[in-house]
């Protein structure tokens, strides 16, 4: 597939960065939904394999910014953490 090309991880960084692409806003949220399921499938798929650590650190930040985008943009605000949750 040509999208691809030139990504070390495809299975997961292609909805990935089609989450974060400009797009319509009505379809942000199922987009920031598959590539977080994308991103776990992968990470379950890697708990048995630590040798990938580059890319367990590579989808911590991935979920790290689409949570994120949760926050700013899905108005997922009760999922801060509140003053007792926070490190």
């Amino acid at each position: 597939m040509e999208e691809e090309r030139g990504l070390m991880f495809p299975d997961w960084q292609l909805p990935y960065f089609v989450a974060l692409a400009p797009g319509s806003p009505e379809t942000l949220r199922e987009r920031v939904d598959q590539a977080e399921r994308a991103i776990l499938v992968r990470l379950a798929e890697l708990i048995r394999r630590p040798e990938r650590e580059m890319e367990q650190f590579a989808m911590r930040d991935a979920l790290d910014t689409l949570y994120a985008i949760k926050i700013e943009k899905l108005d997922f605000s009760h999922c801060m953490p509140g003053p007792s949750e926070a490190v």
